[in-house]
């Protein structure tokens, strides 16, 4: 015969229970990312507080504050309902369900029923609240109305169906899994029980809701799951907040291979629906995974799956206008977790990595340069398929052998030796140019760059790119050997008319003024190839792409030449401090200006001024004379960087200009006289613009002449000055300046 006062200890145990299972199930699910560790705990708390309501409502008996007991202990009851759904739902790996209009309507029932006991009105709740006498003792006990009735039905409901989802995540999971859904599907049974028994009000049971008590079951099922099977530790942290956030997809597996589990990142990845626990892998995955051969072994596997891959037989958009899907590249490892056959399927995706790596390759492929890796002995391990182009030989001859057999016996020494010396420094580029044999028996030219890559895992030895440079090397030997035969006959031709000349010079009379005009025609010419000879040595020096000059320096210094060189000549320069990218030739690039307009002039006091500012980060130098102006054909052949049969231009000194200005990313550009507006000078024949880009004033490590003087005219200088020999100045003149002809151009 059950007594009050062990209802009382019931209610105590009860609330006992329920506050300790909760405070634990809250410290071991604090770190959730999903809703059911506050499900959980708030339910245990709330039942706690309901069974402790109990036994004060109880203990009142029928006292005043007996019936604000019994409204109090339905209203802590009534949340219970849809904590312990939410619990079951997220548990049971279903958090996709609880969408806001859902869990609005989760919120929706005990919010309406609290207002009923609250407001209370007549007979909606509660028909009567009366005494009646139970388990020895008299207490308030409220008759049920329709609207307790509704809650009643509404709560048992709510209990199957959280049983259910218990049930269903038990016969579909496995281990430890299954025996966590039993334990609290067994628990769960005695509220279920009791409030059935409550609604339906058998004569035989006092009318007194033990509800409360049932939920002490619940509490101590969870506390034997949450001690002795690891509930909220085999799938908290881990499961919730790395499981289910990783960006890898994961699957989990039994020794059925079923489907336990699968994070969010493979439910999209394999576009699986909403009822996929505990069924079979191979339908449930994708061919592609079960063609991988993961399924298969039991041991731990790894395999490449591809979905969505292209069919080979169908190119393009296979004539149906439909595109042809992008694959999706996934590196799949099986782990065996080593409990009950349970494995584990990781699937990271790799999309983006190899469509990088298949971009590279097919780069590679398709270059006609030769990339090539080599080991340190200089065996290839991987030569691209440019290889038969430039030399004749597939990829699989070479690959394997050593790569200096294939060079000429006379560079193999220059080429091994920078390679051996760079052995040991790690990203060292080593330049090379030699002979390499092609299968028909010549020899290409091949041009490149080495670079020691034996610390990075995906090379591990010399990576090579080698250009064929053949035609190039046989035009610059067809060149030299023209140029030499061209100065060496034009040379000889030349002192043979130099002689004639004389002879004709020495006669006297009206022919010496002739002779004396031929003479100065072979000078030039003969002048000729040591112009171009200089030309090209001094741009093979140039720093391409410039680095931080001072242009006032080089601007005064070209001043000064010019006042010194040209002495009837009135020279004016307006310069603001200014430093620029450029390079030693910017000297010899505005020297050309200046020496080309003191040459052509026919006044007897010329001027020139020469301006420097620095607006926006642009340096300009313009070079403004009052003469006769450049000719438009010249300008228009040097600007435009073309010459045709109807527009070149005579000399090489423009086109020395240019070629500088091009060699430090600046621009040339010319203004006629007409158009020439506010400068220093009246009658301008043409101003010549030289644009380059503003560098930091404080970037300037020199300004040593030598820098501005490639030809040494300074040393020339000094030389006359004490005494040397004119000609070192007259040289400089016959290399740099264009020579003018008979007419004054």
């Amino acid at each position: 015969m059950v007594h009050a006062s062990d209802i009382f200890l019931a209610a105590a145990g009860s609330t006992l229970l329920s506050a300790t299972a909760g405070a634990l199930a809250y410290l071991r699910t604090r770190e959730r990312a999903d809703h059911a560790g506050a499900a959980i705990a708030a339910t245990l708390l709330l039942v706690a507080a309901w069974s402790a309501t109990l036994g004060l409502q109880l203990a009142a008996g029928t006292t005043a504050a007996a019936e604000g007991l019994l409204r109090l202990k339905w209203l802590v009851s009534l949340p219970i309902v849809s904590t312990s759904l939410l619990f079951a739902i997220t548990y049971a790996g279903h958090g996709e369900w609880l969408t806001p209009p859902r869990i609005a309507a989760l919120a929706a029932e005990p919010a309406v029923v609290g207002a009923l006991i609250v407001v209370n009105p007549t007979g909606v709740f509660f028909a009567a609240i009366e005494p009646r006498t139970a388990f020895g003792m008299v207490v308030l006990v409220g008759d049920p109305g329709p609207g307790l009735v509704t809650h009643l039905v509404y709560s048992v409901v709510a209990g199957a169906a959280f049983v259910s989802l218990l049930a269903r995540a038990a016969l579909r999971s496995s281990g430890a899994y299954r025996t966590q859904a039993a334990v609290l599907c067994t628990g769960t049974a005695a509220p279920i029980a009791t409030l059935s028994l409550f609604a339906l009000g058998p004569s035989w049971l006092p009318p007194i809701d033990l509800t409360p008590l049932g939920f002490g079951a619940v509490s101590l099922a969870l506390l034997v799951a949450m001690t002795r099977y690891d509930l909220f530790d085999v799938a908290s942290v881990a499961h919730e907040t790395v499981f289910s956030g990783l960006d890898d997809a994961i699957v989990v597996l039994n020794d059925d291979d079923c489907v336990l589990e699968a994070n969010p990142a493979a439910r999209e990845a394999f576009a699986l629906g909403d009822d996929w626990v505990g069924d079979d892998a191979a339908g449930v995955l994708p061919g592609a995974v079960v063609e991988s051969g993961l399924l298969d072994d039991d041991g731990d596997d790894d395999a490449e799956v591809v979905l969505g891959e292209a069919d080979p037989d169908v190119a393009g958009d296979g004539g149906f206008g439909e595109p042809v899907p992008n694959p999706t590249y996934f590196e799949a490892t099986c782990e065996s977790l080593g409990r009950e056959g349970v494995r584990l399927l990781v699937f990271r995706n790799v999309t983006e990595q190899q469509r990088i790596r298949r971009r590279y390759r097919a780069y590679v492929e398709h270059s006609e340069d030769i990339v090539a890796v080599a080991d340190a002995d200089g065996v290839l391990e991987y030569i691209s398929p440019a290889a038969e182009i430039v030399l004749g030989y597939d990829t699989e001859t070479l690959e394997g052998d050593e790569f200096t057999d294939y060079i000429h016996p006379d560079d193999r020494r220059s080429v091994a030796k920078p390679f051996a010396e760079s052995l040991h420094r790690p990203g060292e580029r080593v330049r090379v140019s030699f002979r390499a044999e092609h299968r028909d028996g010549g020899w290409r030219v091949l041009d490149g760059v080495g670079v020691n890559r034996f610390d990075d895992p995906h090379i591990g030895g010399y990576l090579l790119t080698l250009r064929d440079e053949t035609r190039r090397d046989r035009y610059e030997q067809r060149l030299r050997v023209l140029t030499r035969v061209l100065r060496h006959d034009l040379r000889n031709e030349l002192n043979v008319v130099h002689g004639y000349a004389d002879v004709i010079a020495a006669e006297g009379g009206d022919t010496a003024e002739h002779a004396e005009r031929i003479q100065r025609s072979a000078e030039r010419l003969a002048s000729l190839g040591s112009r171009v000879r200089g030309v090209d040595q001094t741009l093979q020096r140039t720093d391409h792409g410039g680095r931080p000059v001072n242009v006032t320096c080089v601007v005064g210094e070209v001043a000064d030449r010019a006042r010194d060189r040209f002495p009837e000549m009135t020279v004016t320069v307006e310069a603001d401090e200014a430093v620029a990218y450029a390079d030693e030739l910017l000297a010899t690039a505005v020297w050309n200006v200046v020496e080309n307009a003191g040459r052509h002039h026919h006044d007897d006091h010329p001027r020139m001024a020469i301006t420097l500012s620095d607006n926006s980060g642009t340096v300009e130098i313009r070079i403004a004379d009052d003469g006769p102006g450049i000719p438009a054909e010249d300008r228009e052949a040097v600007e435009s960087g073309h010459e045709t049969q109807l527009r070149h231009a005579s000399g090489l000194g423009l086109w020395l200009v240019r070629w500088i200005v091009d060699g430090v990313d600046g621009e040339l550009s010319f203004v006629d006289g007409d158009e020439a507006e506010s400068e220093p000078i009246d009658d301008v024949g043409t101003v010549v613009v030289l644009r380059l880009r503003a560098a930091d004033a404080e970037s300037v490590t020199t300004g040593s002449i030598e820098q501005m003087d490639p030809w040494d005219v300074t040393r020339a200088r000094a030389q006359r000055t004490d005494g040397g020999d004119d000609d070192d100045v007259e040289q400089f003149d016959r290399v740099v300046a264009p020579q003018p002809s008979d007419d004054g151009q």
